[in-house]
């Protein structure tokens, strides 16, 4: 029998369709549930929010069990409205957009700085083998603190032209390309990133939409 996929997100709601979906449940752990999803044998992992849940939570898995490949699902907030609230697209790069030094005002990466060297060139994470499907490719920024405001949203803007946020993604693509498993990312998106304005946001439209395109990956 092959390795199971993993399926990564954040919060239960976030992969509650799959959850009620999965034939065969079984808990595995608090945060670990197996079963079979669409034919295929999958695992659920629900990783915390924030970078440092999902960095330690996704790694103790990788480390204890085998995998075919690892899908992160979940919400994200779009930068532009030409990706409309309650579609999905694809995540194929992310960074750490926080992670740096503020220099009286102005933002410096610790790769600028000279504090990280490792694989990967510049501030982004690639995904050199994204999966193949028909939602837009697009670039992801991972931030500690979700933006709500016009001169933060303005300054991810001006330096990393993101098209969407989220607050783990990044930490999912460092794990899964350290770890050397084959990984890819979808998200719905339930917001405009803008001035923080709740009653514009459509999450369970984004988590049904990302959770019809993880029938369609898990069919592949």
């Amino acid at each position: 029998m092959s390795d199971p996929i993993l399926v990564v997100s954040a919060t239960e709601a976030e992969c509650a369709p799959a959850l009620r979906e999965m034939y065969g449940y079984k808990i595995i752990s608090r945060d670990l549930f197996s079963g079979t999803l669409h034919g295929q044998p999958v695992e659920v992992l629900i990783s915390g929010i924030g970078a440092v849940a999902s960095a330690f939570r996704l790694t103790h898995t990788l480390m204890q069990r085998s995998y075919s490949r690892a899908i992160s699902i979940g919400i994200a907030g779009s930068f532009t409205e030409n990706i409309p609230i309650g579609k999905t697209v694809q995540i194929t790069e992310d960074c750490f957009a926080d992670l740096g030094i503020d220099d009286n005002g102005q933002f410096r990466s610790l790769r600028e700085e000279g504090f990280i060297c490792d694989d990967f060139e510049g501030d982004f994470i690639i995904n050199p083998f994204p999966a193949v499907s028909p939602h837009r490719n697009v670039r992801g920024v991972t931030v500690q603190t979700a933006s709500g405001s016009k001169e933060r949203i303005d300054g991810l803007m001006e330096r990393f032209q993101p098209q969407v946020e989220t607050m783990e993604n990044a930490a999912f693509f460092y794990v899964c390309h350290k770890m050397h498993i084959p990984f890819a990312s979808f998200r719905g998106i339930s917001n405009i990133i803008e001035p923080r304005n709740r009653k514009n946001w459509r999450i369970d439209e984004a988590i049904a939409s990302v959770h019809e395109t993880l029938k369609i990956i898990c069919d592949k």
